[in-house]
């Protein structure tokens, strides 16, 4: 007999001994629901202990007779010196032998219908638990033990085994190949300013805004021509010459249109260098997940080869008599769920390599291996060193105090136009109509009176856009401050996030799943199957968490990166030294 029925019918005889008093009885009903409802239970078990198990009388005077006939065989055991009447000995032995009802109307097929529920259900027969039809699988036939002979080689028994349990298709290996050139971000982040348009359209706005400064100040064009006066007179060719005009700019008007244009070509150059950091962040960002990604596939590879030699384990343990046959199954569910994420994991990587190629400028390109870790040791920021360097370099403030000196330029410059602009006449001429063939000259000089159109308009515009640009200035300073603060917290929880994993968790965890399947190997009697699949299961869900943790460790970094807008990720273009 396997040595855990044997086990099994020791502890349920024991409870038959003492089932003729109260307390005999109690035993025997927690030594059936032990045994009965434990992990180790099987059908072979059920089957020998009801074919073996003695009629029970309910009668008290019989159950007291032989208690007393089997008590000098009990070490340490007596009878109570008071027994139960004939109906409480009665009930309480009817409880005792019932769980072996009970275990058979648990494998005993399920009612037809609910009609046959509701009688069995009466009879005390139903069965409970039942998998609803409706549920995917509920189909599945039922799961057979071959016959094992106990003179078949331990090969033999496995080989018949294991036909009970489909081996594990594995996932294919979709990784670049090792011959390709492995991707840094440094050429990343280059591949992708040489081809990126994002960048191109805001140098050509740069140009742009260059060239309208440059207009601003031009000096206006004389304009030069022929005139013609008095043509015909006495029938003369009148007088005839050249004339030209010049426009004479008052009030150094053109100066302050000019700096109000400079300070808006100024504003366009943070932009462009906030358009370069902008798609610096997108790169570092995919790059740093398809850098997760990579890892995600390595992990869940090693999490889905544990599973599959777990599996194929507890298959040796079944061909051993040592497990129930149910239990393998349960692992091989978990086995093939790991395959699903490494499936899963591989076309993840293929997604973000292609959002990160088309950040490049490049969505055709062949998928990288890119070069790096993301188990990098990242230092702490102080918080008010991080606010200084984002407050005295941030694009969005220099380009608010740009518009700010813009918009007072502009301001002066509506102020300053009523002034007039002295405008200059010039005509020199041939005299035709008289015979002394002379040359004549004209000169006029005006200018505009400012007596109903003062600018005022203009003028009240310029203040408000001033007014504008200033508080522009307060508030993107109170977004920015109060972006850092929510970067920063969130930075700092996923620092000590990622390190409570690489320090205490993951080997905690590890240590825990190795020493419960280890203890469930060689001493199975004393540890429920269910706290090895919790311990698996546990495993595998800190794994994952832990490269969320990564991930959400790295998306804060690059993010603090790009609201200070350094250059240096890991340094922080020197706030932090590398060594730290």
């Amino acid at each position: 007999m396997p040595k855990r029925s044997l086990w099994l019918t020791k502890r349920f005889c024991a409870g038959l001994l003492l089932a003729g008093s109260v307390a005999g009885c109690k035993t025997a009903v927690q030594c059936c629901t032990g045994s009965f409802l434990s992990r180790s239970m099987t059908p072979a078990d059920v089957s020998f202990i009801e074919d073996n198990a003695p009629t029970v009388s309910t009668d008290s005077d019989s159950a007291r007779d032989l208690a007393a006939a089997d008590n000098s065989e009990l070490s340490g055991s007596r009878l109570p010196d008071t027994l139960p009447t004939n109906n409480d000995g009665r009930r309480e032995n009817e409880s005792a032998v019932s769980l072996i009802s009970r275990q058979r109307s648990y494998q005993s097929d399920p009612p037809a219908d609910s009609a046959e529920s509701a009688a069995s259900s009466q009879s005390g027969t139903q069965q409970r638990f039942r998998i609803p039809s409706e549920l995917p699988g509920a189909d599945a036939a039922p799961l057979q033990m071959p016959a094992l002979d106990a003179g078949m080689s331990a090969d033999e028994r496995r080989s018949l085994v294991e036909s009970l349990f489909p081996n594990i298709d594995s996932a294919q290996d979709s990784l670049a190949p090792d011959g390709q050139q492995r991707m840094t971000l440094a050429s990343l982040q280059q591949m992708a300013l040489d081809n990126s348009p994002v960048i191109r359209q805001a140098a050509a706005d740069v140009e742009q805004a260059r060239g309208r400064a440059v207009q601003a100040g031009l000096y206006p064009n004389p304009t030069i021509g022929y005139e013609g006066d008095t043509l015909g007179t006495a029938r003369t060719a009148g007088y005839n010459g050249l004339f030209f005009t010049q426009e004479f700019i008052t009030a150094d008007k053109l100066t302050l249109a000019q700096s109000a244009a400079m300070m808006e070509t100024r504003a366009t150059e943070a932009e462009l260098r906030k358009a370069r950091i902008t798609l610096a962040t997108r790169v570092r960002r995919g790059y740093f997940k398809t850098l997760v990604a990579q890892e995600q596939v390595k992990f869940n590879r090693a999490i889905a080869r544990l599973s599959e030699e777990v599996y194929q384990a507890q298959i040796d343990l079944v061909s051993g008599g040592e497990a129930a046959p149910y239990e393998p199954l349960q692992l091989r569910v978990f086995a093939v769920q790991a395959r699903n994420n490494v499936v899963q994991a591989q076309n993840h990587l293929e997604s973000v390599w292609r959002q990160l190629a088309a950040t490049l400028g490049m969505p055709h390109l062949d998928r990288h291996i890119v070069a790096g870790s993301v188990q990098l040791q990242i230092p702490e920021i102080d918080y008010q060193q991080a606010a200084a360097v984002l407050l005295a370099r941030h694009t969005d403030l220099a380009a608010a105090r740009s518009r700010i000196s813009s918009a007072s330029c502009n301001l002066r410059l509506q102020q300053v136009t009523p002034i007039p602009n002295v405008t200059l006449y010039g005509a020199f001429q041939h005299d035709d109509t008289t015979p002394l063939n002379d040359y004549s000259t004209n000169v006029q000089l005006s200018m505009p009176v400012p007596v109903f159109n003062k600018n005022q308009g203009n003028i009240a515009s310029a203040h408000g856009q001033l007014v504008r640009a200033n508080n522009d200035l307060s508030g993107a300073q109170n977004d920015l401050m109060s972006s850092l603060a929510e970067i920063h917290a969130r930075r700092s929880s996923a620092l000590v996030i990622a390190d409570s994993y690489q320090s205490d968790l993951l080997p905690d965890q590890v240590r825990v799943y190795r020493g419960v399947y280890e203890r469930f190997r060689l001493d199975g009697e004393s540890i429920d199957f269910s706290q090895l699949v919790v311990a698996q299961q546990t495993l595998a869900q800190v794994v994952t968490s832990y490269l969320q943790a990564l991930n959400d460790l790295w998306d804060a970094t690059v993010d603090l990166a790009e609201i200070m807008q350094v250059d240096d990720m890991v340094t922080m273009d020197g706030l932090v030294s590398r060594g730290e």
